[in-house]
């Protein structure tokens, strides 16, 4: 058997500029399952100008994407189908978790929603063994009509068991020097927990896993940075620590098996004020950057994302952040119906506070989530290209003309940021 592992990439406005450039982590995880089942297999990536290998004729094809990508799996689908009759096609990735029907469709022969490698594993060798049982997490196509899993509770053994597989990292080593996070380069992705524990109204990544949270183990993490070489480490779980407890523990796994590294991260605002007496240790442990949710500068927005944290505090946790020389990336969020009074303040917020690095979205409600339900009647566009977080998705109050303006022109103090300068001259 021979399969091909796609992911299926859509490029934004900064797409030009490629400030991250990141390892398709999730596909490195099949490539695994598949290398430990001596099955030959493909990793194809556009950003990294891996083609589908001349002459070769999968058997199977793995397709994986972004909710902005939907149309364009779909479309690679149809693709490989008129080009390769007999392929089998299987659509996985995080959005298909929460929107499995919307890859019932022509082209595709598996919708894979869960996260299990297992299930991945158990998958293949039915495909190998022309087994069409139902398989647990993945509704396949039999007679022109989609079956579901039958999913019951005797499955989230399955559906949800914490796997001890590591990522192929071949394609690390062969890509290491252009991988990067802005500045810092050769960045390895590393993946410990799975979902969220928090509650965000935006958010779609608390209902991966169906909702459960898994929390990291971090000696299988650390253990895991041990055998790479890199850099950097971006731990991209939603967030580093849920709680004190698991600072001190990985703070403790650190000292113990004395490896230095460097790691970027993500934390709240209200955990980093909470335990501000752990910042130097957790310095000391590597922690180099944390990516920090901040959303809006005022908490009358705050409400409104059931955020439960307090920007008047944000001041605070930067100064401490910086006290520490901890890097930070401020995450924020307008609203479509800001005015220029809004933006004014963001903008003032963001100067007053001399952040130096800094992203800023566009509210959107993402297919799969409560929000997008409450909104999916006030749509001005159901292209899912268009959810990236840097289109307007829902009308604005503005023009658009003089949205789009303010909302690129608060990007403008990064033209003052060193890093940013830093990368752009490297």
């Amino acid at each position: 058997m021979i399969v091909f592992l796609e992911k299926v990439r859509v490029r934004t406005v900064f797409s030009a500029f490629e400030p991250v450039i990141t390892e398709p982590l999730e596909l490195c995880y099949l490539k695994a399952v598949l290398n430990e089942i001596n099955i030959e297999n493909y990793i194809i990536d556009d950003l990294f100008a891996l083609s589908a290998p001349p002459e070769v004729i999968p058997d199977v094809v793995v397709l994986t994407g972004y909710n902005v990508a939907e149309n364009e799996m779909i479309t690679n689908a149809q693709v490989y189908k008129s080009k390769y009759p007999h392929v089998k096609i299987i659509a996985g990735g995080v959005h298909i978790q929460c929107n499995p029907n919307a890859f019932h469709t022509n082209g595709i022969d598996y919708v894979c929603h869960t996260q299990s490698l297992n299930t991945f594993k158990i998958l293949i060798e039915k495909i190998i063994n022309n087994n069409h049982s139902p398989t647990p997490g993945v509704d396949s196509i039999e007679n022109d009509s989609w079956e579901s899993d039958g999913q019951n509770i005797a499955d989230e053994e399955i559906l949800y068991e914490k796997e001890q597989i590591m990522p192929d990292r071949s394609l690390y080593n062969i890509f290491s020097h252009k991988l990067r996070y802005l500045e810092k380069r050769r960045v390895a992705l590393i993946k410990g927990s799975i979902g969220c524990p928090h509650g965000c109204s935006y958010c779609y990544c608390k209902l991966l896993n169906g909702g459960r949270y898994v929390k990291a183990d971090y000696v299988k993490m650390i253990q895991e940075m041990k055998n790479i070489n890199a850099d950097y480490f971006w731990i991209v779980d939603d967030v580093l620590f849920s709680g004190r407890k698991d600072a001190l523990e990985f703070i403790e796994i650190i000292k113990r098996t004395g490896l230095g590294v460097k790691i970027i991260g993500y934390l709240r605002a209200d955990f980093i004020l909470r335990e501000k007496d752990l910042l130097p240790s957790l310095k000391n442990a590597g922690l180099a950057e944390i990516i920090v949710g901040f959303e809006a500068p005022s908490n009358d927005e705050l409400k409104g994302y059931e955020k439960s944290t307090n920007a008047l505090d944000y001041p605070e946790v930067i100064s401490l952040l910086k006290e520490n020389e901890i890097d930070l990336t401020a995450l924020f969020m307008v609203q479509p119906d800001y005015q220029i009074k809004d933006f004014r303040n963001l903008y003032k917020f963001i100067n007053a506070n001399k952040i130096d690095v800094y992203t800023i979205s566009i509210l959107t409600p993402i297919k799969g989530t409560e929000l997008y339900e409450l909104f999916k009647d006030k749509l001005i566009t159901c292209n899912p290209g268009n959810f990236d977080f840097l289109h307007l998705v829902l009308k604005p109050r503005l023009p658009k003309w003089l949205f789009y303006l303010l909302f690129y022109g608060v990007h403008i103090r990064l033209l003052k940021s060193k890093r940013v300068w830093k990368y752009l001259l490297r």
